[in-house]
């Protein structure tokens, strides 16, 4: 798990890099999503492990639920996605895995950390466990597990990043199960 979080941060980096020129498109005055009491759950964010788990299932199942998450968003608000999708390679310390990554370019006038959190509570209804939340720097972030158990469970790190002016960015990093 430590290996997959380290990759993922290293490629979230490397991507967020190279954000600064990709959006698209005339800002639309649009309220930012706010988090609520009560959230009903979709059953579409619900992990599925497959009973024959490979890299082909293991890529259709992150991308189905990169997919699902992504649909949270209302499509007014989303300028550009930045994605990145791949099967990361075993070392001789941890298995393979299909990672994805996505940096979403939302409307400047909607609050990324508000996005965010609204995303992980939408997560959280969904039977998803939330592991960890903070706010660094201005920039919101929450770890999440879909499953209890390491083996079946997909694991996400969700960030709301308003630090660059008229570039909201709600990123996922999304890392399936160990591969057998």
């Amino acid at each position: 798990m430590v290996r997959r979080l380290a990759a993922l941060a290293v490629a979230a980096a490397i991507l967020a890099s190279g954000l600064t020129a990709c959006t698209s498109g005339a800002p639309a005055t649009v309220p930012s999503p706010t988090p609520t009491q009560s959230v009903p759950a979709d059953p579409a964010l619900k992990s599925q492990f497959p009973s024959s788990f490979t890299a082909q299932t293991a890529q259709a199942e992150s991308l189905r639920l990169a997919d699902a998450i992504d649909a949270l968003l209302p499509k007014n608000i989303v300028l550009n996605v930045a994605n990145t999708a791949q099967l990361v390679p075993a070392t001789t310390g941890a298995g393979s895995y299909f990672g994805v990554l996505q940096h979403i370019t939302i409307s400047p006038t909607v609050d990324p950390v508000l996005a965010a959190k609204s995303i992980a509570q939408k997560l959280v209804a969904s039977g998803w466990s939330q592991l960890q939340a903070q706010d660094k720097n201005g920039v919101h972030l929450v770890n999440l597990s879909s499953g209890s158990n390491v083996k079946t469970s997909w694991f996400l790190v969700l960030s709301g990043d308003p630090r660059v002016a008229n570039q909201s960015v709600v990123s996922l990093q999304l890392a399936s199960p160990d591969l057998p």
